[in-house]
């Protein structure tokens, strides 16, 4: 596995060592982007490329008393998610390995589905969208924030396994998929995108 694949599938040491990297790196985007949409107070919540675990976290200590569950495709980072949220783990948490092309959820069953930094990373992003309305509720809602980066930048060609799109580009992709109410936040080159079931 090259460095940059290590971006979309964290693994071995390089892997351990860029998901503390990521925490750090993406911490402002996550102060901001929780002021950007409500978080349920119960029910049931997934993080889906939780990475570490850290938003994961965020959303049990912003919730009174909803489930989360953290998903990754990567090992380590489940591991990492796992340990950072130990004290949870099997009472208000669950982590678990999986794809967001494949949600091992029931139809109608999540209240809030969350993609921090991820979406770049799914390759093929209709299928994962319409994974996430499948198993939200009717009025559920999924929320995307990303960083778009430096547009004079070809992050494609420095990280080959990601595929950036823009937030009108994701706004479009929701509507397609089905989803309302479609809200968009910005700040810089950071973006929020909400949408309801």
């Amino acid at each position: 596995m090259s460095f940059t694949d290590n971006f979309g599938n964290p693994q071995g040491l390089l892997g351990r060592l860029m998901l503390v990297t990521m925490e750090r790196e993406h911490l402002p985007m996550a102060k901001w982007a929780f002021t950007k949409f409500e978080i349920p107070q119960s029910g049931k919540i997934a993080d889906l490329g939780c990475g570490g675990g850290y938003n994961v976290k965020r959303l049990l200590q912003k919730s009174a008393s909803a489930f989360v569950f953290g998903i990754d495709i990567s090992e380590e980072s489940v591991r990492k998610a796992k340990k950072i949220n130990s004290s949870e783990l099997g009472k208000r948490c669950g982590i678990v390995k999986g794809s967001a092309e494949s949600l091992s959820f029931n139809d109608n069953e999540l209240d809030l589905v969350t993609a921090f930094e991820t979406v770049f990373f799914w390759k093929n992003i209709e299928a994962c969208f319409g994974e996430v309305f499948r198993v939200l509720k009717s009025g559920g809602r999924f929320v995307i924030i990303n960083n778009y980066g430096d547009p004079k930048i070809d992050w494609e060609k420095k990280v080959p396994c990601m595929t950036r799109r823009t937030a009108e580009e994701i706004k479009l992709l929701m509507e397609k998929t089905g989803f309302t109410d479609i809200n968009v936040s910005q700040k810089g080159t950071l973006f929020c995108v909400e949408g309801k079931k």
